[in-house]
């Protein structure tokens, strides 16, 4: 069974999946949103980043490199 939170992270990442990348940048940027809608951002973002961004790295390895390539 999924937690509550569990389920709106899942919507979240339902809801984004559609986003371009400058979209997904522009929520990760502002704070004003949720940290919940801006870690689902940032799943996406890894899942959509080339492979000469995350070089075929782990999961956190990529994150790490999305991150620090996009400045966020």
């Amino acid at each position: 069974m999924l937690t509550h939170r569990c389920n709106r992270f899942m919507v979240l990442l339902t809801g984004l999946r559609h986003y371009t990348t400058e979209q997904l940048l522009a929520v990760m940027q502002d704070r004003r949103y949720p940290p919940l809608l801006r870690v689902a951002a940032l799943r996406w973002l890894i899942h959509w980043a080339p492979l000469d961004i995350t070089k075929g790295a782990p999961y956190l390895q990529r994150r790490r490199y999305v991150r620090q390539h996009y400045g966020v």
